[in-house]
């Protein structure tokens, strides 16, 4: 009896893990834009579940800095804040340049397969696609953290990413399409380049620059407004 109760409990709980992982992608890939009201029952009745489980994603997403509650108003998707954008990317760069002793060695056919993939779709995306740009980061972020034996590391990374990953959506419209593309290709390109010579401290150092170089183009695009 003990074993199939612990059985129900893991099944709900990789339930609220799928519905939360679904709803911050559709967050961080502006399917959900900034001000965007999340309403418990529609949720509820999407993924067919009671809203328990949903405000136990709403909870998470909140502690991530996703979603904010406003009495009165409900479930808020948030905006990111210029100064709030250079914190977190001030420990992003940190992070990445920690992440040398914890990759994982060798290198594989299909890691190596995976960057180049990822430098090949950002080349393809057409102009102003700025939602498939978001798919093509998301893939290209996973991979540089699937790099890591280090998971709570990761983890943290990979919330922090999801944080800023947002304003790229928003800005990419008064961006140079043409120069944007050329700089993020060349990252995952990089990232090969790296794997190529067996340096798994560069390859760290190169993911944080790629970090540094993004926060670059967004500050510029934010001082353009």
């Amino acid at each position: 009896m003990l074993l199939t109760r612990n059985k129900a409990k893991t099944t709900a709980q990789q339930r609220i893990v799928s519905i939360y992982e679904e709803v911050r992608y559709r967050i961080c890939t502006n399917r959900y834009p900034p001000e965007t009201v999340l309403h418990e029952e529609v949720l509820a009745q999407e993924y067919s579940v009671s809203r328990s489980p949903i405000r136990r994603v709403i909870s998470m997403l909140e502690h991530e800095g996703l979603v904010e509650i406003k009495h009165g108003i409900g479930t808020i998707v948030t905006s990111i804040e210029p100064d709030q954008l250079a914190e977190v990317y001030a420990v992003r760069l940190m992070l990445a340049e920690s992440m040398g002793p914890y990759i994982k060695m060798p290198f594989s056919t299909e890691t190596r397969d995976v960057f180049i993939q990822c430098a090949a779709d950002f080349e393809a995306l057409e102009p102003g696609d700025t939602i498939g740009f978001a798919e093509v980061n998301i893939r290209y972020m996973t991979a540089t953290l699937d790099l890591s034996s280090n998971k709570t590391l990761s983890e943290i990374q990979q919330n922090l990413f999801f944080q800023t990953s947002r304003m790229w959506l928003l800005l990419l419209p008064e961006m140079n399409w043409k120069d944007t593309i050329a700089a993020v290709s060349d990252e995952p390109l990089e990232v090969v380049r790296r794997i190529d010579v067996n340096d798994p401290i560069g390859l760290g150092y190169a993911i944080r620059n790629h970090i540094f170089k993004g926060q670059q183009l967004l500050l510029n695009a934010l001082h353009g407004r």
